[in-house]
Order: structure tokens, then sequence, then C-alpha cells
């Protein structure tokens, strides 16, 4: 049963605000890492290209003692203009030895990357068939698109290995193609793999067929349905092979087939078990699965963690070792966002990437497991930082085409945050239209959000826009009223900033907390700005109020409070308290200053000491006498109704001497003679007079009037004594530079003193 993520939960009430504000939301290793693409594509997938590929038909010879490959690949195609006479394909570090065109030898040049082949010329519409030649080999350490490695390369290479790898751009550097991802071969490909017959071999769609003749065997395999290079691919090593079966909603039966070193059998039959659950849950909400077939293929050494050939995924080993379920369900999910559906050129690649990691939510959320919000905020709060707080996810730099924070991670909170706006309701019968409007096709950002709109009935170009051509997010800072009298009623205020001034427009959800749970919820939708309050009543006294609580948008958020920057003693019964200017809201009305004795910071010990709102920045607190240490805190004022506060600010004390240093009164039975030195590094000593013998104590405090030493408590005879403070605590730990204050009381009298430990 398809499980749902509600807006509320636990004591959290909520009140939905679509702030439509247009004043003026992993892992270490990414699941899946690539090359840099060598150029961007067209500006358009379906730019005009002169002929068309309808089938790659490849007949591959692995030696297997060496990085070796011998090739023959057969290109059918289709002309798409008048007069074609050269055929350009792509071809990196191959060696071409022949070229025929409907079985005709040709000529041919080879530049660079680029292979030209003369053909006779061909009328549009009129098909032709290339036959080239080729090899590889010798490449030493330089490996892309096929990489071989011996038996024991690594302490984990178990067996000798070879496979492809080719996104985005490296299926050139294995086959002689048409390398880009908006050209599929209309009719698939077939693979006719020979290796050495203690080998086997995987690869796309379904084995048609082995093939032994004089110790070597040849793998036929056959994928009927539209490719594109990049999802094409071969696997060979001394596998063992193991088969499962899916069986989906429509009664389809399908195949399931794995590739694995014999010592991870048994431990990839418990890791893959959950595999058939998987492909049922895609295929029953996004749309039937697409292939004859899905398999896996293991490989080590791999730097790639995971690749989504079609039906033929190659994982990294370690992800069976690791029992990695998330990686295996991405890979699987490409099957519908990246191989049924293609992104039309790779300034596009979150079509792929952020959705294939966004169903790692939804499946999270099927299981049973974490919230989507919650999940979102664990798995892709990366999204917050690095390359996605410096570039936009669309049409990324080359070098970051696969950038974690931005495709993977930015990508899946945009289609998070599309299911907010939309609901679920239509959210996710879109995902299945724009899963079959361009199924065995390929798509762009247009074409998806073409798809959205038709469901939504409205304008989502302000959706799409800033989140996917802006770098960053939206930065929110709350500030909460409360009514004094009930707390019955609250009055919020919201500030955004972003990193490049785009204000964003969302919907954006209000909890209020209270002691009895959820209360009642409302929605409001306003496309105020954001100057004005939003009144919230409850029932039940408000005990706190967040911002989307439940992650629903990709954001950085503060609950802004008042903030005490210092006080100062002034004299034995007055103390100066200073606080920063409240910037989070440049209306209100002024503060209320709280003082107590008590350091908990509860509501009740504290007092008001000011009786009209206090406009400035400080106060003087000139009736401080009586107590060694005060502790105050402030509260803001709402400047529209002055019965409504802020919660408090941080708790900061102050400090008298409960009677004056240097005027004599109360100072007859002792005097502080002297302190050395002062500031100090590692100790200070202090000397004191007593007229005559009795009971002293002296403490030492923190700068916020904690005390961390009992330096003396004992009687004294009269006359002179010295004290030595080490500069630690009453544990004997070094105490960190900065402020401290000592404190000498005898005969009901005090003296404080400050001290400055310094390195």
């Amino acid at each position: 049963m398809k499980k749902v993520a509600k807006v509320a939960t636990g004591g959290w009430s909520f009140f939905v605000l679509s702030a439509f504000f247009l004043a003026g939301a992993a892992p270490a290793v990414p699941f899946e890492s690539r090359p840099a693409v060598s150029k961007h594509s067209p500006a358009r997938w379906d730019s005009l290209h002169d002929f068309n590929v309808t089938r790659y038909t490849l007949w591959i010879r692995l030696p297997f003692n060496n990085d070796s490959l011998y090739g023959h690949n057969r290109i059918s195609a289709v002309s798409n203009v008048a007069g074609l006479s050269v055929i350009k394909l792509n071809a990196a570090g191959l060696t071409v030895d022949s070229a025929f065109c409907d079985q005709v030898r040709i000529t041919y040049s080879h530049q660079a990357d680029t292979l030209y082949l003369n053909i006779p010329e061909h009328g549009s519409g009129q098909g032709l068939s290339l036959d080239i030649f080729y090899r590889l080999g010798n490449r030493g350490n330089s490996r892309r698109g096929y990489y071989w490695y011996p038996k024991g390369y690594n302490s984990g290479t178990l067996h000798a290995v070879g496979y492809t790898m080719a996104e985005p751009q490296d299926a050139r550097y294995w086959m002689p193609c048409y390398d880009e991802p908006w050209d599929k071969a209309d009719s698939g490909c077939v693979l006719y793999v020979t290796v050495p017959d203690s080998y086997q071999v995987a690869g796309n769609g379904l084995l048609i067929d082995t093939v032994q003749n004089g110790g070597w065997t040849t793998w036929h395999w056959e994928e009927p349905h539209p490719i594109t290079t990049y999802l094409m691919c071969f696997t060979a090593s001394r596998f063992a092979l193991w088969s499962d079966t899916a069986h989906l909603i429509s009664g389809r039966a399908l195949p399931l087939s794995y590739f694995i070193w014999p010592e991870d059998s048994a431990q990839s039959r418990t890791v893959f078990a959950t595999v058939p659950a998987m492909v049922r849950l895609l295929d029953s909400t996004f749309g039937d699965y697409p292939f004859q077939k899905y398999g896996m293929a293991a490989v080590y050494p791999f730097a790639f963690g995971g690749m989504e050939h079609q039906t033929m995924t190659t994982i990294h080993r370690n992800w069976i070792l690791t029992n990695s379920q998330t990686g295996i369900l991405h890979e699987l999910a490409h099957m519908w966002y990246g191989d049924l559906v293609t992104c039309g050129t790779w300034a596009n690649i979150w079509l792929n990437e952020g959705f294939a990691s966004y169903l790692q939510v939804y499946y999270d959320e099927w299981l049973g497991g974490l919230i989507p919000g919650v999940y979102m905020k664990q798995r892709f709060a990366t999204a917050l930082s690095g390359n996605a707080n410096i570039y936009p996810i669309y049409d990324p730099p080359q070098s970051l085409l696969f950038d974690y924070s931005m495709e993977y991670a930015k990508g899946a909170w945009v289609l998070h945050m599309l299911r907010w706006v939309m609901g679920d309701s239509l959210f996710f019968p879109m995902m299945r239209a724009y899963a079959d409007s361009f199924a065995y096709g390929n798509a762009v950002v247009s074409d998806f959000q073409r798809i959205a709109e038709q469901y939504y009935s409205q304008d989502l170009s302000w959706f799409f826009h800033q989140w996917l051509c802006h770098p960053g997010h939206p930065g929110y800072a709350t500030v909460s009223y409360y009514r004094a009298s009930d707390t019955l009623s609250v009055r919020v205020k919201i500030r955004q900033s972003s990193i490049d001034g785009h204000n964003y427009k969302m919907p954006l959800a209000l909890a209020c907390s209270t002691a009895a749970g959820i209360s009642d919820s409302i929605v409001v939708w306003d496309s105020t700005s954001m100057a004005g309050d939003f009144l919230l009543n409850s029932s039940q006294p408000i005990l706190r109020v967040m911002l989307d609580p439940d992650n629903w948008v990709l954001k950085e958020w503060s609950d802004s409070l008042p903030y005490l920057a210092s006080t100062t003693t002034i004299n034995y019964r007055t103390i100066l308290i200073q606080w920063r200017r409240f910037t989070a809201d440049t209306t209100i009305a002024g503060f209320h200053l709280y003082r107590s004795h008590d350091s908990t910071g509860t509501w009740e010990p504290y007092v008001r000491l000011n009786e009209t709102v206090i406009t400035d920045t400080s106060f003087v607190d000139s009736n401080a006498a009586g107590c060694i240490f005060w502790y105050y805190y402030l509260c803001a004022v709402n400047g529209s109704d002055t019965n409504y506060l802020t919660k408090g600010s941080n708790i900061i004390s102050g400090i008298t001497g409960g009677v004056a240093e240097n005027s004599g009164q109360g100072l007859q039975d002792m005097h502080l003679k002297t302190w050395w030195p002062n500031p100090f590094k590692e100790k200070t000593a202090m000397e004191i007079e007593l007229a005559s013998a009795g009971q002293v104590t002296v403490r030492i405090y923190n700068i916020i009037g904690q005390p961390v030493r009992n330096l003396f408590n004992g009687t004294l005879s009269a006359g002179r004594h010295r004290l030595l403070w080490d500069g630690r605590d009453d544990s004997g730990a070094v105490m960190q530079n900065g402020h401290y204050f000592c404190r000498i009381q005898t005969g009901g009298k005090t003296v404080v003193r400050r001290m400055v430990k310094i390195r």
C-alpha cells in the first residue's frame, strides 16, 4: 500500500501559508560520478542532424589477457538530407582499420575524436548501412569508455574484469558512434561479445544465445527498444549468474538477472531480495516497467558508484558488501527517468539524476520509513551548500555535470517542492504522464514543465525558473510575537533573502505547537508583502511557531529573537545593559527588559524594568544593589499591537560589587591589598588583610555568573593572607581565556574583582 506523507505530524498544527512573496529548500560520496562532458550539445535536443541512427550491431572480441578490444560496428541509419555524402562519427582513441557503406569499401579520415566517412550520395529518407572495423589497446592507465583490470589489480579485484562505462560522452572511446544523448538508435542495439569460455558477459536487452567455438564463447544480447549510446554496455568477468522474477501490476512476469562474482553470490541474494518489490512499486506508480528485463552486474574496481545502463545496471561491488539499498533503488529508477525518457541535452541532466534521487524518497516513504521531509533533510541537505550555492542546476558547467549537491540533491528537492505545490493527487499522475508522453524518446525542461502545467491547470514558469535557473535557495527569518496575556494568539512576520537577491515564490507552512498536541488547522493563501503580520489563533497556549516543519521547501530558516550584547558595571548599584538592533523586524515598537537574580531563564522570577517601551538599544539599571549577579533578558514588542511580544532573548549577567570598592564603607574588617598579575597567563595571586579573625569565602565565576572554582572557604586569622589561583576549575581543568570574577565574602561584606586570563 502506498504511504503518503501527512501535512500534520506529532504535536504540530499546520497553518499552510502560501507566501507568494513577490516583493518588493548524502552521502559523502555520490552514488554516481562521471567524467566531464567534452562539449555541450546544441540548445535543442531535436536540432537538425543530417542522419538518424536506427540500430547499432556490434561484434566485440576481448582477449582478456590485456586491455585490447577488437570491434566491428554496423550502424544502420537513414539520411535526413538530400545528397548526404559525408558521415561524421565520434571515435576517440580508436584505430580504424577499414570502413564500408552498404558493403562497399569507402575512404575515410580520422581527426582527433571525429571519424569522417566518405559515402556515395544518399537522398533524404534513404537508408544506409555502415560497417566499421576498429581496435583499441595498450592504453596503460588511460582508461575511458572500456575498462579492463587483471585479477589481483588490487586487493579487491578477485577476477579479471572488463566493462564499458560511457556517460556522458565516452561511448566514442569503445565504439565509433554518433555520441549524443538525443540521437537514440530507434531499433535498439545488438551485441555479440566473444570472450574466453571461462568468462560470462552481461549486456543490454535479452540474452538470445551463447555459442562456443574453440575455447571462446560468444554472448548474443539484443535490446529492441530505442537506446542512446551512453546507455549501451557489456560487462565481462568470471561471474556467477542467478535470476529472479518481479510480478508487475499488469500481471507480467519480469525476468531479473544478476551477474555476480561467485564469492558474493550468497550475499547478493539477500541484498537483491528487495528488487521485485522495488520494481512493482515503481511500475504501479510511474508507469509500466518499460523494458523486457532488468539486471545488475557488479564490478570492481569501479569509480562511478552505479550506472543505469539500459536493462543491465552496472554497480560497484561494494553495494553488495554494504547492502546499499538506496543505490540499488536509484539505478532502477533510472529505467523510467533516464532510460525510457532520456534528457535531450546534458544541460537537462537533472531530469535524469534529480528524478532518480527523488524516487529514493518515495521508496522509503512507501516502506514506512522517514517521512519525506525528514529524508530530504538527512539525505539531500548538501543542496544547501557547495556548488549548488554557486551555479544553477540547469545547464551546469561541464566539469560539474554530475555534481551531487546540484543535480542529485537539489534536483530531488525540485521534485519534492513541485509535489508540495501540486499536491499528491496531481503530482503522481503528472509524473506518470510525463513518462508516457516521452517514452523511448528524449525530453528537456520545457517538455516536463508543459506536462506539469497541464495537470496543475496553472502557469508554473515562476516555479521552474526560480529553482532551475538561480543558484542557491531562499533564507527565511521569522519573528513570532505571542500575546502576553494568554499566548493563544501569535503574530508572525517573515523576511526572505537569497544569495543573488532573487525573491522566491513558494507556499510555506506555519505550524503551532501546543501542550495538548494538534489544534485546528487552517489554510491561508496570501500574496501580500512580507511587511504584514500573519495572525494565528489557537484554543491552547502556543508554545512555539515553526516555518515549514515538514521540510517541503529547500531553505534555511531562523526564528529571530533580540540579542543582548553586553553589560557594564557603572558603580556598586548601577549596570548598563546594551543590545543589538533588531534587524529582523524594523517595524517594532521597541523592547521590554527583564531582570532576575535567578539564572534559570524561566519567566516567573524575572520582573520588567521599564515602565514604557524602550525605543533605544540600551538601558541603565540604577537599582542593582543588594545582589552580586543579576540576569537579564529582552523581548521585542510588536509594532502594530504592543500586547504581542517575542520570546525572550539570550540571558546575560551583570555584576555589581554589593558595596563600593573604594568608598571605605563596610571594609573595616577586610581590605583587598593587591591582585597581581592581572591580566595573567597561568597564575594570579591576591593579598587580603583582615582586622580580625573570621570566616572567609573566595569563589571564582565565569563571565555569565557560573561558579567555576571554590578557591577558599574557611577561617583566617587577623593579618595579611595570600591566595593563589592557577587558572583551573574545581575539577582541575584549565579554564579558557577570557574574563572571570572573584567574589570575596567575610563578615557579611562582599568585594568583587574582575580578572582576565590570556594566552
